[in-house]
């Protein structure tokens, strides 16, 4: 089954769920404003092209949480929109990776430097967000401050509710999974 093929209405549904049931083992709210975040987030980055959306000057997709922040270097003379932006996905990535792909990230002993990076861009985004006056500074704070929680839930997410494969490709296992969702 091609992931193409699935809608993001299914894959959002299938990532609610997953992340309401984990939230309420671990005992978080399920309903929160960050329950729907990470749905969101989640749901956006089942698609790979959508996971590693930042490219170089040469049109090379960025698949490391270094590149980006030198990425971030280049563009913090531009607006704080755009660094928004970029800080946001860093965030996001570093959750993503380090919750999702937790064995995999720390096969590469990157697990700190994640968390670390996580913590930092949501709270640049929670910061931009206050200045701007848009936003929600409140959720992106709160990202920050409870990273390591949000990161251990996808974590815990991924080991109780995914269907484990035989693979150490992590984004196989997790394409796999979401190409089931049909079945």
């Amino acid at each position: 089954m091609n992931i193409e093929r699935i809608s993001p209405a299914t894959i959002r549904s299938y990532f609610s769920k997953l992340v309401k049931m984990s939230f309420f083992d671990l005992g978080k709210q399920q309903d929160s404003v960050e329950a729907t975040y990470l749905t969101d987030m989640l749901t956006e980055f089942a698609r790979t092209e959508r996971l590693y959306k930042i490219q170089d000057s040469g049109g090379t997709k960025i698949q490391t949480i270094v590149e980006m922040l030198i990425e971030t270097q280049s563009i913090k003379d531009e607006s704080a929109e755009s660094e928004r932006e970029v800080r946001k996905y860093v965030g996001d990535f570093s959750l993503f990776m380090s919750g999702i792909f937790r064995d995999y990230v720390n096969r590469g002993s990157y697990l700190r430097y994640y968390m670390d990076e996580g913590m930092k861009s949501y709270f640049v985004v929670s910061r931009i967000d206050l200045e701007m006056g848009k936003g929600d500074p409140i959720m992106f704070s709160r990202l920050s401050r409870e990273f390591e929680f949000y990161s251990g839930a996808l974590d815990y997410m991924r080991r109780v509710y995914f269907a484990q494969v035989n693979t150490t490709d992590p984004l196989s296992q997790f394409t796999y999974q979401i190409s089931n969702l049909e079945h």
